[in-house]
């Protein structure tokens, strides 16, 4: 074998992990500049969960790679994250439910913070140290450095137990979701933008634990971990993919002909009645609220869907949806109670992704900008 600091490996599993990692901190930029510091935080919580992703993979490749070598003072950086990603799943489960973040909600992240604190003491140990701890786990048959340690890296042996620990961690965050999401099911008017997400996260949550368990039972030390970062990549892909097709970029912008059609009156009296039943549900607060995802959500097609609200109720989808947001945001601005909100905290709150298209759209349906409508609303 070659001398370790001159060892690099550069093959189909580095490649993939390379660009996982990539994609991981490109998505985080792409959350984080849609500004989520407004609740419900569905894009700094997400935001949180693909960055915590990235960073798994960006050590993993590291240390699959061999580049690690070079960059000694990062071995083990990500450990931490472990007990980050179960409370950012979770929360984001609450977030997508339509709960508000509160300060208690912080209490989640706080093994990640003692885990993180804890493990500085392995952190500011000498190179040495972080040395033996990767080729440990990479390279066992390499010899070992002579240590000296400032002071136990572990002396509550909870980075020898890290995996048992993760693994107890997800789980109890994963029955916590399960049961969020069980109450969700169960309630009165359900959330299907929650539920499709929700059944997303569960889906991945559960194949990366069982995947966990099984790299970790299969593999001694470390040596197993790039399996488990394949899966990452599968996850933060399907994500992108997932956001893309969601997106009203894909609308369609033509106005649909309608002559051939074989959607029958009574099949259009019948998905107006399913599309009252989604207004109730307020699908049109959601950013991502499109003509394919709300035809997915009534079981029939975005070209059916949008016969019937031009042919029934005279409207385009755009139309159609920027009413009812105008009708939700006209609520809001003359309750007396919301008053405090700022006018991009209602845009926000009513699926607008911008001040400037809310009140555009705001004022080509009521002639006014909606701080005169609050004005006058509120004043009298």
């Amino acid at each position: 074998m070659p001398h370790p600091e001159s060892f690099f490996r550069f093959d189909l599993y580095a490649a993939i992990l390379l660009v996982g990692a990539v994609q991981g901190f490109f998505l985080t930029l792409l959350f984080l500049a849609k500004r989520p510091h407004r609740q419900p935080y569905h894009y700094l919580l997400l935001a949180g969960l693909v960055f915590s992703f990235a960073c798994l993979l960006l050590e993993v490749f590291l240390c699959y790679s061999g580049l690690m070598f070079r960059v000694l003072p990062l071995v083990d950086f990500s450990e931490p994250i472990n007990f980050a990603i179960g409370p950012l799943t979770y929360l984001l489960f609450r977030s997508l439910s339509g709960k508000n973040f509160s300060k208690k909600q912080w209490l989640h992240l706080l093994p990640f913070a003692l885990y993180f604190l804890y493990h500085l003491l392995f952190m500011i140990q000498p190179v040495s140290v972080k040395y033996n701890g990767y080729i440990g786990a990479y390279f066992p048959e390499l010899p070992r450095l002579p240590v000296s340690y400032t002071v136990h890296p572990d002396p509550l042996l909870w980075a020898e137990y890290i995996n048992e620990l993760t693994i107890l961690h997800i789980v109890t965050y994963l029955g916590l979701s399960l049961l969020l999401m069980r109450q969700n099911r169960n309630a009165e008017v359900p959330n299907p933008y929650f539920y499709a997400w929700a059944k997303l996260l569960l889906y991945f949550s559960a194949a990366t634990l069982a995947l966990l368990i099984i790299v970790k039972l299969t593999f001694e030390h470390d040596l197993g971990d790039h399996f488990l970062a394949m899966f990452l990549v599968v996850q933060l892909f399907y994500i992108s993919f997932k956001i893309l097709t969601d997106s009203a970029f894909f609308q369609p912008v033509v106005q649909v002909k309608y002559e051939k059609s074989a959607l029958s009156e009574e099949a259009k009296q019948d998905l107006l009645q399913k599309l009252k039943t989604a207004e109730q549900e307020k699908f049109y607060l959601q950013p991502s609220a499109s003509l394919p995802t709300l035809a997915k959500q009534l079981h029939t097609s975005p070209h059916y869907l949008s016969q019937s609200l031009n042919e029934c109720l005279g409207k385009s989808f755009f139309e159609y949806l920027a009413e009812l947001r105008i009708q939700e945001a006209k609520l809001i601005l003359a309750d007396p109670a919301q008053k405090h909100l700022k006018i991009d905290e209602v845009a926000e709150q009513t699926g607008y992704l911008s001040k400037s298209a809310f009140s555009a759209a705001f004022k080509k349906q009521t002639g006014q900008t909606p701080g005169e409508y609050r004005k006058k609303a509120i004043l009298g």
